[in-house]
């Protein structure tokens, strides 16, 4: 049997490639791709822009498949049987060094891996990102199981929903009655409502531009109390009309340098900020005397490690509509295309996904 799978051999090249599928070494367990979300980070990635990204490559790294077979190895430490569909985290620790023990920070580890970005796919059994019909889970992945009612199109979605988690949970520590403003309603934004309506914050303000307007609609439908679209109102003065005296926490998606001076300057004295936004390189200027001034705690963060339970959970509850985050859907073969929409979205466009 052989899978299709899209290659990047070197930056800004794509191409289409069969591989053999093999079954699975001991330690490993073959899967069938069902769905892979397009993340903003593929468009970095395709075009060498991260630090981290290695050659020739499979990306994609936000995925939901079906179990096909499991190594006998892989059997004793993961209760999986074929048929069983699962999605993973990203992050492979190794499980020994000290970042690896940690709770909430085991995606700093150097020793493991990350699907989709530096797994490369020039060694056997070679299929280990996102953008191929068949991939193999290597071992020290974090694997966790659809719930029986759980669209596939949204379990794709664990590691960008366990993000909004962890910036409203583990970061930001939003409690119970705390005012929220969430700064860019793309998927990182629309995970961050989600999770901070289920905090129980109000209110929660989500800020957009005017070509949001699909996704402002849906941050709506996720709970948010209040949206604004930015081309049409200043957002300091918006958010201090709706929430006096400044929100309680700003989390921050969009990583523009106005974005991020607009949340220091809105959010209120001794409130906290979490930019998690990648600016690609551009440098922010931010006048720290507003930060002690005001006493603002300024968090940053990176990936969803120790919140993906949390994740699964909030998805299965069916309480918010995470499978509408993906509302553009491509073929394998239109790969280079979902990446362009992602980098320059066409209306009406929120997040693309890859099927099979």
């Amino acid at each position: 049997m052989k899978a299709k799978a899209m290659v990047v051999p070197e930056p800004g090249q794509m191409e289409i490639r069969e591989f053999e599928v093999q079954k699975p070494p001991p330690d490993h367990i073959l899967v069938k791709t069902s769905v892979t979300s397009v993340c903003s980070s593929d468009i970095k990635i395709y075009a060498g822009h991260t630090p981290l990204g290695q050659y020739p490559l499979i990306m994609g790294h936000e995925i939901a498949g079906e179990v096909v077979e499991v190594g006998t190895d892989a059997a004793r430490w993961n209760d999986l049987k074929p048929g069983e569909r699962i999605t993973i985290e990203p992050y492979v620790p190794c499980g020994r060094c000290e970042a690896s023990r940690s709770e909430h920070f085991y995606h700093h580890c150097t020793h493991g891996g990350i699907y989709g970005i530096n797994l490369t796919c020039d060694k056997p059994p070679y299929l280990f990102g996102g953008y191929t019909e068949y991939f193999y889970v290597v071992p020290g992945t974090l694997v966790h199981k659809l719930g029986n009612r759980m669209a596939d199109s949204a379990g794709s979605l664990s590691s960008v929903v366990a993000n909004g988690v962890r910036w409203v949970k583990t970061l930001a520590k939003i409690s119970f009655g705390e005012s929220v403003v969430i700064s860019g309603p793309g998927s990182q934004g629309l995970s961050s409502t989600a999770s901070a309506i289920e905090a129980g914050a109000s209110p929660v303000v989500v800020l957009g531009l005017g070509t949001d307007g699909d996704r402002l609609k849906l941050a709506k439908e996720f709970g948010a109390h209040h949206v604004v679209d930015v081309d049409q109102e200043n957002p300091r003065d918006a958010v201090h009309r709706l929430i006096p005296g400044g929100p309680d926490a700003v989390i921050e998606t969009s990583g523009t340098p106005e974005g991020i001076r607009a949340a220091v300057e809105m959010v209120r004295p001794a409130g906290r900020v979490v930019t998690i936004g990648l600016s690609g390189g551009i440098e922010t200027p931010i006048r720290f005397d507003d930060l002690i001034w005001k006493s603002i705690t300024l968090i940053c963060g990176l990936g969803q490690a120790g919140n993906v339970n949390d994740a699964m959970k909030l998805i299965d509850s069916r309480k918010y509509p995470f499978e509408k985050i993906n509302n553009r859907i491509y073929k394998l073969e239109d790969l280079a295309q979902a990446i362009k929409d992602t980098a320059k979205r066409p209306p009406g466009f929120i997040k693309g996904a890859v099927t099979f």
